[in-house]
């Protein structure tokens, strides 16, 4: 099996396209945008999600985000954003620093596992040390990934998510 976690390029085609449609637009906090949209939105989000990385464009209170992609045997199975940095106001809504989501056909198959682990260690190289992710109590699949992964449980945000927090050494 080959794995390989891909960064959002704007020459991305069809068939992330068609993966990101077997996606909600909002699964336990993960918001997909493109769900719904025609191909033709598809190549301009792209473009908008590639300025994100770079900190152009951004809409008010955002931070510069990098979105990626996991491919196993060269197909896209899932999505995952990395936040640059995080702030107040993205604390004080319960975001972390990463989130991601994998598409329904390729559930319950340790992908979101891979997927979860390719993010934490690219979190290394945007300069952290250690990351905060919230995840909602009721997402049972998230929170077994996040406690198999070394999270350690510091807190309930709002009664709905827990508060985690990793140490990348």
């Amino acid at each position: 099996m080959s794995i390989e976690l891909k960064q959002l390029s704007t020459e991305d085609g069809e068939d992330v396209y068609d993966m990101l449609q077997e996606i909600g637009t909002n699964e336990y906090g993960f918001m997909n945008e493109v769900k719904g949209m025609s191909f033709d939105e598809y190549k301009l989000w792209l473009k908008q999600e590639d300025g994100y990385s770079r900190a152009e464009n951004l809409p008010e209170n955002w931070v510069p985000g990098t979105t990626f992609f996991l491919f196993i045997d060269e197909i896209p199975v899932g999505i995952g954003r990395i936040r640059h940095y995080s702030n107040e106001n993205l604390e004080q809504r319960g975001v972390g620093n990463f989130g991601y989501g994998i598409a329904k056909p390729y559930r319950n198959k340790g992908y979101g596992s891979i997927l979860f682990e390719k993010l934490l260690m690219k979190c290394k190289t945007f300069g952290y040390s250690k990351i905060k992710l919230y995840a909602y109590i009721d997402n049972i699949a998230t929170n077994k990934i996040m406690l198999k992964n070394g999270a350690k449980l510091i807190g309930i945000f709002n009664g709905e998510k827990n508060i985690y927090e990793f140490s990348l050494y």
